[in-house]
């Protein structure tokens, strides 16, 4: 599945239409479930969409953020039980060696 093989034709898109499929390939890659293969190619979508700083600008979209951090804190922010945890078994193994 290729999304945005599209996007790199050399027909330029409507600033309104732009923001739309942007925001459009944003909500689709977050959406919880989806396979990593269908995220990669919305973001990367988005990514090729929102690229250019001379298409689009800070002024023309603003996205939620609380949905990247919630997916992002999953697996980058720790508990301390896991931190606890990954700590433990390296000194283990490494005591079971020597």
């Amino acid at each position: 599945m290729n999304f945005p093989s599209w996007i790199t034709l050399k027909y330029p898109i409507p600033k309104d239409k732009r923001i739309k499929l942007a925001e459009l390939y944003f909500e689709l890659s977050i959406v919880p479930g989806m396979s990593m293969q269908v995220v990669a190619s919305c973001a990367d979508g988005f990514r090729l969409l929102t690229k250019s700083k001379k298409l689009l600008t800070i002024e023309d979209m603003r996205l939620p953020w609380k949905p990247i951090y919630d997916i992002l804190s999953q697996g980058l922010f720790l508990t301390r039980r896991q931190f606890e945890y990954t700590y433990e078994i390296p000194l283990v193994s490494y005591s079971a060696i020597s």
